[in-house]
């Protein structure tokens, strides 16, 4: 019984050693600028607008990571027409990401945030506005290739008066990558 214990603690601190040297990418990175498109819903006559954020991540683990998003949307109707719609919505998001494989440079990860939600609008033609703070959620789909990413998000207020938006955002990333 003594040598199976033994053997059983020789096996453990072998695997956690290995599992310490399995660690291929670098633990900090940060996506300085993400630019993308954004595509409300549920807002009539807009049609689209910009993206602009920035999000810092830490590597938990090569398949686990938790970062804060920081972005803003900024959309509008076309100019056709006596009514002009203009809104915007910013959140301030935690993320956590999964990478469902960790053994390339090309990476595909699916993740979820919740946050802080602020939105606003107004429509110059019928001179109203409209204003809001709320939480709210973010499922998002992705690829990570090297040091760009490209990601899928749909941000989900769980207020009326701000914006849902399907966010499509491409991002240079500093740091992180493969070792």
């Amino acid at each position: 019984m003594r040598h199976f214990f033994l053997a059983a603690l020789l096996s453990c601190t072998l695997a956690t050693s290995v599992q310490a040297q399995a660690t291929n990418y670098g633990a900090f990175e940060w996506d300085i600028v993400r630019l993308g498109y954004a595509i409300p819903g549920g807002v009539d006559g807009v049609t689209g607008g910009l993206l602009l954020g920035t999000e810092p991540r830490y590597n938990i683990n090569d398949q686990i990571s938790a970062s804060l998003r920081i972005e803003i949307a900024v959309y509008g109707s076309d100019l056709e027409g006596d009514n002009v719609d203009i809104g915007a919505a910013g959140s301030y998001t935690l993320f956590g990401d999964y990478y469902f494989d960790t053994e390339k440079t090309t990476r595909l990860f699916g993740g979820l945030g919740i946050g802080l939600f602020s939105g606003a609008s107004v429509s110059v033609g019928d001179v109203t506005a409209d204003a809001a703070n709320t939480i709210g959620v973010v499922p998002r789909v992705g690829v990570e290739l090297g040091h760009f990413r490209v990601a899928l998000e749909y941000n989900l207020a769980f207020d009326e008066a701000v914006a849902n938006y399907i966010g499509l955002a491409f991002a240079g990333t500093i740091g992180g990558g493969p070792r």
